[in-house]
């Protein structure tokens, strides 16, 4: 049974669930970042508007993608990208920097993206995985 949040409207697990009830908006975010950044983010917003069903919260530490579970979160900073994603699987490949279990099912793995080739087809594909990960 979900929890709507009165206060921020957003829908959770239940009414004891951690959440910030501070939102944001996505020029908030990128007003940090460098004009390299924003258009590496505006190509990544691009190819994840093209899943089915993704719903975008830009809180105040990071902009979360979702379809009713966190599948990205990414975090803007001057001149990168961080983004943490969750697999069943580890992959533990450069870029990624951090691959920690954090249940049975799932591991969290974490990278860094400062340039636009960067955005690659392999990221592309973990972000597809991450994607169907939590949809099931």
């Amino acid at each position: 049974m979900t929890y709507i949040c009165p206060n921020c409207k957003r829908t959770l697990l239940g009414p004891n669930q951690y959440h910030s009830c501070y939102i944001t908006d996505k020029e908030t975010h990128l007003q940090k970042t460098s004009s390299d950044i924003s258009e590496l983010f505006e190509v990544l917003l691009s190819y994840l508007t093209t899943f089915e069903n993704v719903k975008i919260i830009y809180l105040k530490t990071c902009i979360q993608f979702k379809i009713g579970a966190t599948f990205l979160s990414v975090y803007t900073k001057k001149n990168h990208l961080v983004l943490e994603f969750q697999l069943h699987r580890e992959e533990d490949q450069f870029p990624i920097y951090l691959c920690k279990r954090i249940s049975r099912n799932r591991v969290l793995h974490r990278l860094a993206i400062g340039e636009l080739s960067e955005f690659d087809q392999q990221l592309k594909n973990w972000l597809k995985e991450a994607y169907q990960t939590i949809k099931k």
